[in-house]
């Protein structure tokens, strides 16, 4: 079974970890992580989760997933 990039993204914010555009290209190859993270949050959803946005110390939006 083939672990897609949507998995990789689910399993690295589960692990209370935070994800950039730019970190996601360089570690997935995630082209689109608003697009990626738009698909994923019912998903999270549906885990208990729930998706949050932070600002990283150069402006740019991080995403990440916390439990309800």
């Amino acid at each position: 079974m083939t672990i897609t990039k949507q998995d990789r993204v689910i399993n690295y914010l589960l692990k209370g970890k935070t994800l950039s555009q730019e970190s996601a290209y360089s570690m997935f190859e995630v082209g689109n992580l608003r697009a990626t993270i738009s698909d994923i949050k019912p998903l999270l959803k549906s885990q208990g989760f729930n998706v949050v946005t932070k600002t990283g110390r150069n402006g740019e939006t991080r995403y990440g997933a916390v439990s309800k």
